[in-house]
């Protein structure tokens, strides 16, 4: 990341999590796995498709590591590849999901995809989700690497407090989590106005919260 970046902060509001968790965090750039490795201390397993272990490189490590591979054409695989993360989760290994299902084109937070947050239920672990700024600025949605952007980028990651989910619906931890990483992406980041039902006055109350 040297060389590429102004400044990688980690700014987290509260001692990380011990022993098993479900990391989540907004996605919007390549950048952004190479990033989660370097701040984050733990072990962890990512959930990625499984498309990604043709790439060179990511797919040797995704394989090798054995990381929660998902085919999200195959009901079959998707249900295997659930009970995996659930099963690393209560070995007490972490897992990092992005939420959003994909890469964001323009780096705004886009809808969450369903069933990543009853993994963190069914294994009775607290949800930790991370706030990823200007990764899209420094290396954009289609870059295999990192450019110069026209300002200085600070990449920037917020480590929340965990989020308990116990006696929680999937839709009410959906609502925490989002809640959470928008407190700390910049206004370029969040979503445009009506996306999602909320225009930009009530999710900004929302935030302030």
């Amino acid at each position: 990341l040297e060389g590429d970046v102004d400044r990688l902060k980690v700014g987290p509001s509260g001692e990380m999590s011990e022993g098993a968790c479900l990391f989540v965090a907004n996605h919007a750039s390549f950048l952004d796995i190479a990033v989660l490795c370097t701040v984050l201390d733990p072990v962890f397993k990512f959930i990625a498709k499984d498309s990604l272990k043709k790439f060179p490189g990511v797919g040797t490590q995704l394989v090798g590591g054995e990381h929660v591979l998902i085919d999200r054409t195959n009901k079959r695989s998707q249900l295997k590849t659930f009970k995996q993360a659930i099963n690393y989760l209560k070995d007490g290994i972490p897992i990092m999901a992005f939420p959003e299902g994909a890469r964001s084109p323009d780096g705004r937070l886009m809808e969450f995809k369903g069933g990543i947050f009853s993994m963190a239920v069914k294994a009775k672990v607290p949800i930790v989700p991370l706030s990823i700024a200007n990764t899209h600025a420094v290396m954009p949605n289609m870059g295999f690497l990192p450019v110069q952007s026209g300002q200085k980028g600070e990449l920037r990651v917020y480590v929340h407090d965990p989020i308990d989910v116990e006696g929680k619906s999937e839709e009410e931890i959906s609502r925490e989590v989002r809640e959470a990483l928008l407190r700390e992406l910049p206004a370029d980041q969040h979503p445009l106005d009506d996306e999602f039902g909320l225009n930009n006055a009530e999710e900004k109350e929302m935030v302030r919260a």
